[in-house]
């Protein structure tokens, strides 16, 4: 099952549905009260296709929280397989396949931007070097052997969703894809990364903000200390 967080997303809802629906695969949109009718088009699209579900909640609460509240849903609905994409066609159909392959005998595949064939494009100095940047301070702080632990484009199997005790996060944006990765980790499970490229959005606005990046290093800075003075994460 695809889980996807939408806000504001209609100028990509539709046509990210019809890709998901072309390999048969369910998708789970979780949407923060859009004001742009995101969650009426789903609605609708729901009445033709069984595979298409939809939570919507009151508010924007977060990315993190799109996605806990995305996995318990899926979890009591009997689904094995959960998969992390964003609804702007940053993460392509074609690299999900081989997340798929690799999903078969992982416990968390992770679409890797920063290994052998993975890469962006469209995005500026600025981001690059700020997502560059990120991922070599949560390598460093944390001593993780991952090369990209804030992708956003993965796949957590059933098992790993209850092992890692995702409801127990509290983080979002950056800091709830690198908090996720320190608990499977931790868990001792199957990690596999993929490359892949990240797409720039071509529709639509970014949620990228400065209160997620302050979040993200105030993440790394109080668990990489932790790390370091060898104190126990709860």
């Amino acid at each position: 099952m695809i889980i996807v967080p939408t806000y504001n997303e209609i100028d990509n809802i539709d046509k990210f549905i019809d890709e998901a629906l072309k390999i048969d695969i369910s998708i789970l949109v979780v949407d923060d009260n859009s004001p742009d009718g995101t969650s009426a088009y789903v609605e609708d699209a729901m009445k033709f296709h069984k595979k298409i579900h939809l939570i919507k909640r009151s508010s924007k609460l977060g990315l993190g929280s799109a996605y806990r509240d995305g996995f318990k849903w899926g979890l009591n609905n009997g689904f094995t397989h959960f998969i992390e994409m964003d609804a702007d066609f940053s993460h392509s159909f074609e690299d999900l396949s081989k997340i798929l392959d690799s999903s078969h005998y992982s416990d968390v595949v992770i679409g890797s931007r920063y290994i052998f064939g993975g890469g962006s494009t469209g995005w500026d100095t600025k981001r690059k070097i700020l997502s560059i940047t990120a991922n070599n301070l949560s390598k460093l702080l944390l001593r993780s052997k991952i090369n990209d632990m804030t992708s956003g484009f993965r796949c957590y199997s059933r098992k790993a969703l209850e092992e890692i005790e995702y409801f127990k996060t509290n983080s979002d944006g950056y800091s709830f894809q690198i908090e996720m990765t320190i608990r499977s980790i931790a868990k001792g499970l199957i990690i596999k990364e993929v490359p892949i490229i990240f797409y720039e959005r071509r529709l639509g606005n970014s949620k990228m903000s400065k209160s997620i990046v302050l979040e993200a290093l105030l993440f790394l800075l109080k668990n990489g200390l932790k790390r370091w003075l060898n104190i126990k994460i709860n």
